[in-house]
């Protein structure tokens, strides 16, 4: 399973717009004609931009959007999609809670997003799809190793180990190594692909360490707002995370404030029901 060309393939348009949203000599044009080969994701972009959460704006065409929301708006727009198709599909494991991932899910994005404007705001964009994308490699093992998943975390909850620790004692490797695999072959940049595959130890990112903490930090944040992810989660005391980060402890509710709240906007916009 760690061989990467097991792994599935990012639809050839998504592809697109994140190689050109990452280029600083793309041009709208370039980005709109990348949308013509999928009219199906320029439809979900046109209500998702149309909708309460960005205002309520009259934005007709995807040309419209790109210039309204930015183009890395529209990356994380693209992600967000994306990745909801890809949690919506029918899973053969009995332990994978498809809602309550792709609510930790946001929730780190969120989080990503919030805690970067403090530290890193250039970079908010791009954390907020690493947030979104931080645990795809769960969404790997659900859906080609149901069964060893399902062993994984009945493991944890049964001996009280992590998830990654179930992880490797099951399968012999970890989430967060395949989704680094994964976001290698999706040709994500450099700062993505480390924070996805380093985000529970950012020490071992010498790269990108800054932006990598940010994700670990955002990945604690969802699970304070009470959107863990399966297995045991680890206990996060509220002080010495604002120590990590950097900030007073009385921030940390603050941000978990706005992360709540902004992702019951996101479910609303993205119609996510969280009935199971």
């Amino acid at each position: 399973m760690a061989r990467s060309e097991n792994l599935p393939v990012l639809p050839q348009a998504v592809g697109e717009i994140m190689r050109l949203a990452d280029d600083p000599n793309a041009n709208q044009r370039e980005l709109e004609k990348a949308f013509e080969q999928d009219p199906a994701m320029t439809a979900k972009i046109l209500k998702v931009a149309n909708s309460a959460y960005y205002g309520g704006a009259n934005v007709p065409t995807i040309g419209r959007a790109i210039s309204f929301l930015g183009m890395s708006a529209i990356r994380s727009l693209v992600v967000g999609i994306s990745f909801q198709q890809m949690t919506m599909n029918k899973s053969e494991s009995r332990r994978f809670d498809k809602i309550e991932f792709w609510q930790h899910s946001v929730a780190t994005a969120l989080a990503c997003r919030v805690i970067a404007k403090l530290k890193v705001p250039a970079k908010g964009e791009e954390l907020y799809c690493t947030g979104m994308l931080h645990d795809i490699g769960l969404l790997i093992f659900e859906r080609f190793l149901p069964t060893e998943f399902d062993d994984a975390v009945d493991l944890s909850k049964r001996s009280g180990k992590s998830m990654i620790e179930s992880e490797k004692e099951i399968m012999g490797y970890d989430h967060a190594l395949v989704g680094g695999l994964l976001a290698e072959k999706w040709g994500l940049n450099e700062l993505m692909t480390n924070g996805i595959r380093h985000h529970l130890d950012p020490k071992q990112d010498s790269h990108y360490y800054e932006t990598t903490c940010v994700v670990g930090w955002a990945n604690d944040i969802a699970t304070l707002c009470g959107y863990p992810g399966p297995g045991v989660g680890r206990v996060i005391e509220e002080v010495a995370l604002a120590k990590s980060i950097g900030l007073p402890p009385e921030q940390i509710p603050i941000i978990m404030q706005v992360v709540t709240q902004e992702l019951e906007k996101v479910q609303s916009s993205f119609n996510i029901s969280t009935a199971a």
